[in-house]
């Protein structure tokens, strides 16, 4: 089930003491070698208060999502924790782009901005990682093949194997 981002704006107004929202689900976000499918689960903890247009947000997320090794591709699950406060001017353009309108505020660009800001961008699963070979595609970690190396000499880049970096 998706996640419930949306908070009903009478919620926030009717009371003098801030809302608790607890919900789970899951975001569908791809963000570089990282997603989140629906058999992924993001738990929701906030606490949101709105005064003279000021919304003070509380947020607690605790996810799992699936990352592939740049190197190899193997997918692995991996489990995160974020957490926010911040205040919100929701009259004047804001950070988070947080949309409002008259019945609902949207949490979800904040919730998939802590989820992003968690993610790996180049994740490698284990430093002995060799990859994959450039011409069959066989994990050269698990197995060797029989490919034979491009002479670099041959290529117009060979003199780059020359720096010292």
């Amino acid at each position: 089930m998706i996640l419930d981002t949306k908070v009903k704006s009478t919620d926030l107004t009717q009371y003098n003491d801030s809302t608790v929202i607890k919900r789970n689900g899951y975001i569908p976000i791809n963000y570089g070698n990282n997603f989140i499918d629906e058999n992924d689960e993001v738990k929701l903890s906030s606490e949101l208060e709105l005064k003279d247009g000021l919304l003070s947000v509380d947020i607690k997320i605790d996810f799992t999502y699936k990352r592939s090794c740049v190197r190899c591709l193997n997918l692995s699950n991996n489990s995160e924790i974020n957490e926010l406060s911040s205040k919100v001017n929701i009259y004047e353009e804001n950070d988070f782009e947080l949309s409002h309108d008259d019945e609902y505020f949207d949490l979800e660009p904040i919730i998939s901005e802590m989820i992003i800001d968690k993610m790996q961008n180049n994740f490698i699963c284990n430093v002995e990682c060799k990859g994959l070979c450039t011409n069959c595609g066989i994990n050269l970690t698990k197995k060797s093949c029989n490919c034979e190396e491009k002479n670099l000499k041959e290529s117009p880049f060979s003199s780059l194997s020359q720096l010292d970096l």
